[in-house]
């Protein structure tokens, strides 16, 4: 009896010790699937899973997605591995770190941010990262339907115009069910991060050509070692891939993708383009590739203007050209011929030029924040109201930005 003890306790031991180094984006088991792959038994059941998590056909027909799981929501069953708690993967995205050493720095902060999780001993009502700190904007990943700011075709006409008792969203598209497979992939797929290659209805990367091996065409790539720049094949193990979880190796896109900003406006549709010029006919004004929409900040419906994205720091022509302050670690696109070494895994200051590219991922984080607005860039201030008055905009949230405050406009402008 004690030898039948001692090996299910071996055993016991053995599954915690391997399972945090099991799950790596497009590496096991969210892809790198071969002809005798063994990944499928990690997470599905062919004939016994107890699982009711569906998952929805091209038809919009509900199937069993045969998991191995006693959770009855999608994302509760990616949290089985990947919140504060759980052995089998070394990414937290509840706390926002990597719990590893293989893939990034040891309880170091994830670039995606963190989505945040309660926390006993601090004050309810809010989210935490790993450092205590409160998660002031994240995006939703628990099944709940949200709308992409900036989405739709020119966004929300009339906002003041109740929809049962959902909460008003200004300048949004249709609502979408947010969790953690509307971007992820669990199969793997071909763009960085196991992204989807279709998000929102919107093809944003993929696959051409058909047959067993189709070509992989993404629309995000990555700098890290090892990355397959053309995307992620099917049938193909990538034993050299590295990813970095702790710093950011962003590349520009090829003259085939349309980079993460190309993927963001899967959802986020008026944000990929530059201001351009508004267009009135009649009573209406448009703004190409822009859109017109009630914001809630006292101005109303008009046209708003856009931030250039997926474009060089060059292209500004101000009275001195842009460099993003590598010290502050804001990252930006680098070329593809600046792939990172197993000799050279981290950007250093002389990698840095005003050929870096911006995107969407430069100023933000694609799961949560905890920058915090203060001062201008909180306009509920008492002082700052009684200064500019009730045509202010309203900034209070911060917006998945990287930096507190506007620093991310800071870095780059220098002003």
């Amino acid at each position: 009896m004690k030898k039948i003890t001692w090996i299910l306790m071996a055993v016991a031991l053995l599954a915690v010790v391997v399972a945090p180094t099991m799950a790596l984006a497009n590496n096991g088991p969210h892809g790198d699937y071969v002809a005798d792959t063994d990944m499928c038994a990690e997470c599905h059941r062919a004939h016994t899973a107890p699982s009711s998590i569906t998952w929805t056909d091209n038809q919009g027909a509900q199937k069993n997605a045969l998991l191995l799981t006693d959770a009855d929501q999608g994302y509760l069953f990616c949290l089985a591995c990947h919140d504060d708690a759980s052995q089998g993967a070394d990414t937290n995205v509840t706390g926002g770190t990597y719990q590893g050493t293989a893939y990034g720095t040891l309880n170091a902060d994830m670039i995606s941010g963190a989505f945040g999780s309660v926390n006993a001993n601090l004050p309810t009502g809010s989210m935490y990262d790993q450092h205590g700190t409160a998660v002031t904007s994240a995006h939703l990943m628990n099944g709940g339907s949200w709308g992409a700011y900036g989405g739709g075709l020119y966004g929300v006409s009339d906002p003041l115009v109740a929809n049962g008792n959902d909460v008003t969203l200004y300048g949004t598209g249709n609502k979408i069910v947010m969790s953690c497979v509307t971007c992820h992939d669990p199969h793997g797929s071909s763009n960085y991060r196991i992204l989807k290659d279709v998000v929102n209805g919107v093809t944003v990367g993929g696959y051409v050509g058909g047959g067993q091996n189709p070509t992989p065409a993404p629309y995000v790539i990555s700098n890290e070692i090892g990355y397959p720049q053309t995307g992620f094949a099917l049938h193909t193990a990538y034993p050299n891939y590295k990813p970095n979880y702790t710093v950011a190796n962003y590349a520009i896109p090829t003259a085939t993708s349309k980079g993460m900003t190309g993927w963001c406006v899967g959802c986020h549709t008026t944000y990929a383009y530059a201001d351009q010029a508004p267009v009135t006919v009649g009573d209406v004004t448009t703004v190409p590739n822009g859109s017109v929409y009630n914001s809630g900040d006292a101005f109303g419906l008009v046209a708003r203007h856009r931030h250039p994205m997926n474009v060089a720091l060059s292209s500004y022509l101000g009275p001195q050209a842009l460099i993003s302050d590598a010290s502050l670690g804001l990252p930006v696109d680098h070329p593809t011929s600046q792939q990172r070494t197993t000799g050279s895994p981290v950007y250093t200051s002389g990698d840095y030029t005003s050929a870096d590219w911006i995107e969407c991922l430069t100023c933000h984080n694609a799961h949560g924040s905890t920058a915090t607005m203060t001062g201008w860039s909180d306009l509920t201030s008492a002082t700052v109201v009684a200064t500019v008055g009730s045509r202010g905009v309203l900034p209070v949230d911060s917006n998945l930005l990287k930096m507190n405050n506007r620093g991310v406009c800071e870095s780059c402008h220098n002003k």
